[in-house]
């Protein structure tokens, strides 16, 4: 094998394992050690790829927001069809917590690092969202006075709150909101909202 190619395989490794330790126990918490075990590496290959702890987290965090990226390169390049794009939104973000948990876990740990760690990533967060909201106000379809730039974040709050909140949820109404049929209840809920809000016109009239 190249050493390049075997160089990016060890690499991967180590992102993989840190990943999923830093995802259970933050950056504090989480041990060099333990994360060189878990890839099958030398602790020192960690210090020689990624320089530090921090730098190896710094890199995590550039490889889950590189994953919702991809999410967002997908809606940059959809067109907007109607009302129901805003729905389809909605159930993709659901998806892709769905399909990476670690991501909520990961970016609920930098919040208490109070995003210490987050400039360095590099990515364009609500950049599909907005475009295709743009698009359904030229088209006429949403209203014309909406906030673009509100509305697109609060697609990604409500949803990633969905997430980051259920285990809470879950103990104090006792009810399992994490099952699936709670789930896609929790996502036709946000949709229904969300559709309603961005197609009522509001007056600007006063009383």
């Amino acid at each position: 094998m190249e050493q390049s190619k075997k160089s990016a395989i060890t690499r991967q490794k180590i992102l993989d394992a840190a990943e999923e330790a830093f995802a259970e126990c933050g950056l504090a918490a989480a041990r060099v050690d333990a994360i060189a075990k878990e890839a099958g590496v030398n602790k020192q290959m960690i210090y020689a790829h990624f320089g530090s702890k921090e730098g190896l987290y710094q890199q995590v965090l550039q490889m889950v927001y590189a994953r919702i990226a991809e999410n967002e390169k997908i809606l940059q390049e959809s067109e907007f069809t109607g009302i129901e794009t805003i729905r389809k939104i909605v159930m993709d973000y659901f998806d892709f917590h769905l399909k990476d948990q670690n991501f909520v876990r990961l970016i609920l740990w930098e919040n208490l690092n109070y995003g210490a760690y987050i400039e360095q990533v590099d990515t364009k967060l609500f950049a599909g969202v907005e475009r295709l909201l743009e698009e359904g106000i030229q088209k006429g379809v949403l209203r014309k006075d909406l906030d673009v730039r509100q509305t697109a974040m609060s697609l990604n709050l409500f949803c990633f709150s969905a997430f980051s909140n259920v285990h809470t949820l879950s103990k104090l109404e006792h009810q399992d909101f994490s099952a699936e049929a709670e789930i896609k209840k929790r996502a036709e809920h946000i949709a229904d909202v969300l559709t309603s809000y961005v197609t009522d016109e509001r007056s600007n009239e006063g009383c």
